[in-house]
């Protein structure tokens, strides 16, 4: 039997959303959307989410899927 998966918390989880900012701060494409509004007016803000639901994807997810994407990986 597995043990359940660990959950991020503190300087953990401070450190893991700050790298996940980082990572996508450097996708030039995301950049490149984010700087002529590709998505609208509110394309700054679609950015920020889509770092919120990663970071929400890799924290609430069950574990069976973190896993699966590290097998892949």
């Amino acid at each position: 039997m597995t043990n359940p998966p660990k959950k991020l918390q503190g300087q953990s989880l401070e450190a893991f959303t700050e790298g996940i900012g980082l990572v996508l701060s450097r996708w030039s494409a995301l950049r490149a959307a984010v700087e002529n509004e590709w998505a609208g007016r509110d394309t700054n803000l679609k950015a920020h989410k889509l770092a919120a639901d990663v970071l929400a994807w890799f924290t609430q997810s069950k574990g069976i899927l973190i896993n699966h994407f590290f097998l892949i990986v």
